[in-house]
């Protein structure tokens, strides 16, 4: 048993004090000042332990960060969810209330939201493992300009896309706009009530007018979903000349009124990107995931996000202050860096990061991007690679 589990062994030895105990070992715990050695460390199977801290009540996931462990090494059990609300997504999405995900543009934000509700409407396995049940019916409220970009993202979503349904919705007097909220409040209420969705997915900033505070949409729409029971998720992705953290102020300000609300923020550094919870109403926040997003592919989600909400929030304000085109040059450099691309791969990878193409151009040419044609069609790489990952490449647009 010690050598299936020696990288656990190995990181709790880094803190002294490990024992034997049956089914396990007892260690210190490396999140409290903890000199008894109260962390118990059950074997769970395939090389897996459950943490549990004895002396000082310390979450798993924090215990395993500070372990440096990850998802193959520790089974983190999620939180007992019986006596509070209901879950559609057990910590992330409650059943009556309002689930905000904040990003910026280029965070795919929008593409993780409808990622989940396929999950959801399929009742296949959501990101962090868990299993629910399927639900009866998953809408997508689009406005008239964004309708077409919600299409196009859930053709190249996973299974469980097509239970999903894009509705453009209209308000105004004669329905001649987009819906907009405070004032069509009723119009959309009575549009649930005639579809009873278990779950609606919206764009935020398309319901919100021009310089309304998002805090009042946020309100109007938390109170329908109390009022329904149906569960939503608001994506707010923030342009950079709005600024990002002002979508954190405007949930901020809406809290009060959002019973089960739940705030999760997508952001990255080094290429990385990571769905993040910093607020819940009503238990500990659950850890964050990270996950990858190739743009004409559906999402990939991988390891536990081994940092604290304050840290996302830092990496989104500093991914908020970088000009487009130093984005555009790490996305080129990151894509390349392995060898050749196809063109067409380079450009959804671009439109998926909210960069527009004539900032990619730019970019290319200052790397010195090179162009050729192969037997695949155009590739791009970087200018010590040739078409085949190796030797310097002259020619090509």
């Amino acid at each position: 048993m010690v050598q299936e589990y020696g990288a656990v062994l190995s990181a709790l030895r880094g803190w002294g004090n490990v024992r034997p105990t049956e089914g396990g070992w007892l260690a210190r715990c490396p999140v409290h000042d903890d000199r008894q050695g109260s962390l118990l460390v059950l074997a769970a199977g395939d090389g897996r332990v459950e943490l549990d801290c004895l002396g000082g009540d310390c979450d798993p996931q924090d215990v395993a960060a500070a372990l440096r462990l990850g998802p193959e090494n520790v089974v983190v059990a999620p939180p007992a969810f019986e006596d509070g609300p209901g879950w559609l997504w057990p910590g992330y999405v409650p059943e009556a209330g309002v689930t905000v995900i904040d990003g910026e543009d280029g965070t795919s934000a929008l593409v993780v939201a409808l990622d989940v509700a396929a999950r959801i409407a399929q009742g296949s396995t959501l990101p962090d493992g868990q299993q629910h049940r399927q639900a009866r019916g998953v809408l997508a409220l689009a406005s008239p300009q964004n309708a077409q970009r919600m299409t196009e993202i859930l053709a190249v979503s996973g299974p469980g896309a097509d239970r999903i349904e894009v509705v453009e919705v209209l308000g105004g007097r004669g329905g001649q706009r987009g819906l907009r909220l405070p004032a069509d409040a009723d119009r959309l209420e009575q549009l649930l009530r005639e579809r009873a969705p278990d779950l609606v997915v919206l764009d935020l900033m398309s319901l919100c007018p021009y310089r309304m505070p998002v805090g009042r949409a946020l309100r109007a729409l938390a109170d329908v979903a109390a009022r329904l029971g149906t569960a939503v998720i608001a994506v707010r992705e923030a342009s950079k000349r709005s600024g990002w953290m002002a979508a954190h102020r405007a949930q901020e300000a809406a809290r009060p009124s959002m019973a089960a609300a739940v705030h999760l923020v997508v952001a990255g550094a080094d290429g990385a990107l990571a769905l993040v919870p910093v607020h819940t109403s009503h238990w500990t926040v659950m850890g964050g995931l990270q996950f990858q997003a190739p743009g004409h592919r559906p999402v990939v989600w991988s390891s536990r996000f081994p940092h604290g909400s304050g840290q996302a929030l830092a990496w989104a304000d500093v991914r908020r202050r970088r000009p487009a085109s130093t984005n555009a040059r790490d996305l080129l450099c990151s894509l390349l860096s392995a060898g050749p691309v196809p063109t067409r791969d380079v450009l959804a990878a671009a439109v998926a990061a909210g960069l527009a193409p004539r900032t990619v151009q730019r970019a290319r040419q200052q790397l010195g991007v090179v162009a050729s044609k192969t037997a695949r069609g155009w590739v791009l790489s970087l200018p010590e690679q040739g078409p085949s990952g190796g030797g310097a490449l002259v020619g090509g647009q």
